[in-house]
């Protein structure tokens, strides 16, 4: 057994035993080994266990990275010598494993899918930079073991290895972080999509601010991310990455409508408690959605504004969007939360929707097209003596009534039993239905 050992009085037994992979040391809870110390980064160094010695990498740390009071950048350190994180010394010791003991897990290897029937899906290549190996390990492993992958994953911990591997080889989509060693992700994005302007490219990084998102959009990013804390997080990230993939650049707009990819970017927007400004066009339609601090804000599309055009441009199948710098809405249109904004619109993707003046949603299931109507029968001429014989109904007939001004037709109770239909009362700024009848 291999661990780090805290020698400071005051973290007496805080330990970690290391495994075959790299582990991350920081004050953040996201870090596998976490030490709450003010000296200690969010996300200080990490380090892997390599036969009877620890390859140490520092992470930017504010305080630096030490070895025998040496400042290392990536160095050995070998047991019984001192790692100092800040002001927080570990000691590296090794112990005689137990024979008794079960040997230990291994990460799965990422299994080749057999390609299906009928033809071969089309194979990507992404190339993720980020300084951190820990993450990059992650993300291997994560994605690479997906059953519906259809990527080659390439890994670069440094600006300048991802300018060769770039050379070396053709690349769809380029994933990186914000927070790099010498030449920042910044400049290395703007450097990317100087040299190679047909590659797509995305920011995932767990260092935001309005400053840095609108700097990468504006240096080619077409979207800034924020790396997730849960596996749900990480599924949505993989979707929306998959969708980018598949998606075609036309006339400067950078993404297509389809594959839900405007509905997932919504998602992360608002999960991410983001700032932006998604232009949504196609030849009829286009239209502006605002998002302020993970909330819906503003939609317009044509006339149309607030949820009725957030709708509409959520119900488009074909057509562009494109994610822009946040800029402040002319107005504010939307006030119910962006789960319920969402989760209406996926509803709507089965259903036909109608909305009435008072305030009522009718929403009723798909049916097949009416019949047309039986033709009337012939009217009888002045010649003739007596009007043919007509069977005596059990009630007074109901007079035709005349379509809804609304747009909204008016159908009677049996039709709306029959019909599976559902009203739905438009909730009040508080969530409420409307009080008493309508005037």
């Amino acid at each position: 057994m291999s661990r780090l050992v805290a020698i400071n009085p005051g973290l007496t037994g805080l330990s970690y035993e290391l495994g075959t992979r790299w582990v991350t040391i920081g004050r953040s809870d996201k870090n596998a080994f976490q030490i709450v110390e003010p000296s200690v980064s969010s996300q200080h160094c990490e380090v892997l266990l390599r036969g009877n010695e620890l390859v140490v990498r520092d992470l930017r740390s504010t305080n630096g990275t030490f070895i025998e009071d040496k400042t290392i950048t990536e160095a050995v350190l070998q047991p019984g010598q001192t790692l100092r994180l800040g002001e927080v010394e570990l000691r590296l010791e090794i112990t005689a494993p137990d024979p008794d003991a079960p040997a230990p897990a291994t990460a799965p290897v990422p299994v080749k899918k057999p390609e299906a029937a009928g033809g071969t899906q089309k194979q990507y290549r992404v190339l993720f930079v980020d300084d951190s190996m820990a993450f990059l390990e992650m993300i291997t492993d994560l994605f690479g073991a997906r059953e519906n992958i259809t990527w080659e994953i390439l890994t670069a911990t440094s600006p300048d290895k991802a300018l060769a591997i770039l050379q070396q080889k053709l690349i769809d989509l380029v994933v990186l972080d914000i927070g790099m060693p010498l030449l920042d992700g910044i400049q290395l994005l703007g450097l990317i999509h100087q040299r190679y302007p047909n590659i797509k490219k995305v920011v995932l990084t767990g260092e935001s601010d309005d400053r840095h998102r609108a700097a990468c959009l504006a240096n080619g990013a077409e979207l800034f991310l924020l790396k997730p804390g849960d596996d749900d997080g990480w599924r949505l990230i993989f979707n929306l990455l998959t969708s980018l993939l598949r998606w075609e650049d036309s006339d400067d707009f950078v993404s297509t409508l389809s594959e839900n990819g405007l509905y997932n970017v919504i998602q992360l927007e608002c999960v991410g408690g983001n700032s932006s400004l998604l232009e949504v066009r196609n030849r009829q339609t286009a239209g502006e959605i605002y998002i302020e601090g993970g909330a819906i804000v503003h939609a317009s599309a044509g006339k149309l504004v607030g949820e009725k055009a957030f709708h509409q441009l959520l119900s488009l199948t074909d057509g562009e969007f494109r994610l822009v710098p946040f800029r402040a809405p002319p107005a504010r249109t939307v006030q119910r939360q962006w789960e319920l904004l969402l989760a209406a619109t996926r509803a709507q993707d089965e259903e036909n929707y109608s909305a009435d003046d008072d305030g009522t949603i009718l929403i009723t299931k798909k049916r097949p097209p009416a019949q047309p109507p039986p033709s009337a029968p012939p009217v009888p001429t002045p010649e003739a003596k007596e009007p043919p014989t007509k069977p005596i109904p059990d009630e007074p007939l109901k007079p035709e009534v005349a379509p809804s001004t609304s747009g909204m037709n008016i159908i009677t109770l049996e039709e709306m039993v029959k019909a599976d239909t559902t009203l739905i009362y438009k909730p009040d700024s508080e969530g409420h239905p409307p009080a008493g009848p309508k005037k």
